[in-house]
């Protein structure tokens, strides 16, 4: 068995679809655990082992999210909550609203934030850093990108985050949102990490 330690269930989706081939239980598991860091790499590892340490066994985790380097790197670790920013002193206070309601909000800020500023500057990329953890130990990680840009609106009613806004470089200028499952995981950043996970992983099947 394997846990999923992370509190977007779109993303224990889209995990269990791409590691699906691997034959192996995957158990979600949700906790609220502080991302104090100012990379992906550095939340994640904070993650991964808090989660390990919880569940006992061996959990995939990982920080994820949206970077706009037209925006100075925004969201960027800051994109699960990013409609509760305060861009200035770069703090988080929650709001206390759903992840459909802030998913929504979000991407509301993204296109304000990004009205007038025209091509090539619209350039954004997609980001992750996937750790596996066993207690007190990290014994994989990856970090992988998905490059494109932000639309002018929002697209589509599939995927989840930032997927209504975000044009993949190979996506014939459409959203990850208005694309499939099976296409937009194809192309994801999250896909790339977990290649080389599955890679990983089959050939330590002794510590799954």
């Amino acid at each position: 068995m394997i846990f999923i330690g992370t509190t977007n269930p779109g993303k224990v989706a889209e995990i269990a679809a791409l590691l699906a081939p691997l034959g192996v239980e995957l158990k979600p598991v949700s906790l609220d655990i502080e991302e104090p860091a100012e990379t992906f790499e550095e939340n994640a590892r904070l993650k991964a082992l808090a989660y390990a340490e919880h569940t006992g066994g061996v959990t995939i985790s990982e920080d994820s999210g949206l970077i706009i380097p037209a925006l100075e790197g925004l969201p960027g670790v800051w994109s699960a909550r990013f409609a509760d920013l305060d861009v200035q002193t770069r703090k988080v206070t929650s709001s206390g609203r759903s992840r459909e309601v802030i998913d929504r909000l979000n991407n509301q800020r993204v296109l304000e934030l990004m009205q007038g500023i025209e091509q090539p500057r619209r350039a954004a990329l997609f980001k992750v850093a996937l750790l596996v953890a066993q207690p007190g130990k990290v014994l994989f990680q990856s970090v992988a990108e998905c490059h494109g840009w932000i639309a002018e609106e929002e697209k589509g009613t599939g995927g989840f985050g930032y997927d209504p806004i975000f044009v993949g470089q190979d996506t014939f200028g459409k959203t990850f949102a208005e694309l499939d499952p099976m296409r937009k995981n194809l192309r994801s950043h999250r896909k790339r990490a977990l290649d080389e996970m599955f890679l990983w992983a089959s050939q330590n099947r002794s510590l799954l």
